[in-house]
């Protein structure tokens, strides 16, 4: 009786610390998507997102300089990210303030990503919600 007791409670536990969130319904001008994104904002609100990187040659970005700004309000320090081409961001209400609903994430790569030494640029919104994104030089504006 007491492993089954003891694999219930690990798993009661693990349970409470995943979060798992349902996409939005990507309808063209729909109410129903905003008042989604409205929702799902205030549920990502203090969430820590982590998101996987690959370089403009699909491959992970790793170990190296990004910069971050979240529905345009910029992040004045610049992230690392991890070995693993992972970076972790945490969603801040003050972050998120000039979200009116989509929370839109611009990543920057270095410079020296694309032709004469340029920045390369990726986007992450919660609209998409993908656990991957891929900087791109087409992109930039």
């Amino acid at each position: 009786m007491r492993p089954f007791l003891i694999i219930y409670l690990l798993l009661f536990f693990t349970s409470l610390e995943a979060k798992e969130f349902d996409k939005c319904k990507d309808e063209y001008n729909s109410f129903e998507t905003s008042e989604c994104l409205k929702n799902l904002k205030s549920k990502l609100t203090n969430h820590e997102l982590s998101i996987k990187i690959f370089d403009t040659k699909n491959k992970l970005y790793t170990n190296k300089n990004i910069f971050l700004s979240i529905c345009e309000y910029s992040i004045t320090s610049h992230k690392y990210s991890g070995r693993d081409g992972t970076i972790e961001i945490i969603l801040n209400p003050k972050y998120l303030k000039n979200c009116e609903s989509l929370i839109s994430i611009d990543i920057i790569s270095e410079y020296g990503q694309c032709k004469e030494g340029n920045y390369a640029k990726a986007n992450w919104n919660s609209l998409d919600m993908n656990e991957s994104i891929y900087f791109s030089c087409s992109n930039l504006k």
